[in-house]
């Protein structure tokens, strides 16, 4: 048994085809078959259910699948350890960011990251919070970008910043003209837009619209602040839009941001396992990014 044996069999786990998992590997798929057969045949256990049209981890399996994901992230952090110890950073770190931060934020991270270490390079994955979180806690990712409290106990969450939600309103709406900080409880009546599940904005705009003016009607029927955006162009409603997409983008005609009074906002982090001493070094790196 060797690592890379470790590395076809998660990979067939999590792919569910030897074609897409060999090719993932940079391997042949007769080379990853073959290494599977002998790793079987050395555990003396059935690991997969072989079928014309599918692929299947057997009951055994499953339970070596996980610990074949332990001993994978336990090597990676020894190699990251090396690395730091001597000054150096891992060749590639996997980054993972929520879709209503990465496109605000991502070239700051990626500029800071290339000025602290030049030679190492940053892949970049995109997903909701609980896909990313999982993906940290599991060593598919090294680190991600999240904008609410960490719920696994492996991890651990750095905070890099603060980010104000604005109100943002069609510039007809009878708010738009303000020039103060408004109450939250003007808002009442409006149509409240929000992301579908899964994003975490949708909840702190909800949860903030609900405890300061109550009486919402809401929808949740966007995917995207872009989207929200031209909604809100064509009069279908308001929402809160976190402070770092207004001021990374041109404002568009038709939309007026609003401040209210209190603010809400929102803390962007950074989370990592708590096993992994490269937590701390991306956070130096992009504190107040």
């Amino acid at each position: 048994m060797n690592f890379r044996d470790l590395e076809y069999l998660v990979a067939v786990a999590d792919l569910g085809h030897f074609g897409q998992a060999a090719q993932a590997c940079h391997v042949s798929q007769s080379t990853l078959s073959l290494q599977l057969q002998k790793l079987e045949a050395d555990l003396g256990v059935q690991l997969i259910e072989r079928t014309h049209r599918r692929v299947v981890i057997s009951p055994t399996g499953l339970s070596f699948v996980e610990r074949a994901r332990g001993i994978l992230r336990a090597r990676q952090e020894m190699l990251d350890d090396a690395a730091i110890e001597a000054g150096q950073m891992p060749r590639e770190i996997t980054l993972g960011l929520i879709p209503t931060i990465a496109p605000y934020r991502l070239g700051a991270v990626l500029s800071a990251m290339k000025t602290a270490y030049p030679k190492t390079h940053v892949r970049v994955v995109e997903d909701v919070t609980q896909a990313l979180e999982k993906g940290v806690a599991l060593g598919d990712l090294d680190a991600a970008i999240l904008a609410t409290d960490v719920t696994d106990s492996l991890l651990v969450e750095t905070p890099l910043m603060e980010d104000e939600l604005l109100l943002a309103v069609p510039t007809d709406h009878s708010l738009a003209a303000r020039k103060r900080r408004i109450p939250p409880e003007l808002m009442r009546g409006d149509k409240l837009l929000l992301l579908k599940d899964g994003h975490c904005l949708r909840d702190q705009a909800l949860e903030f619209c609900t405890a300061h003016g109550g009486g919402h009607t809401h929808e949740s029927m966007a995917t995207s602040i872009e989207t929200l955006i031209a909604l809100i162009r064509h009069g279908a409603g308001v929402t809160l839009m976190p402070k770092m997409a207004v001021d990374q983008r041109v404002i568009p005609a038709g939309v007026s941001f609003l401040r209210l009074d209190p603010a809400p906002s929102r803390i962007v982090r950074l989370i990592t396992r708590k096993t992994s001493r490269l937590g701390k070094v991306l956070a130096a790196v992009l504190l107040g990014v």
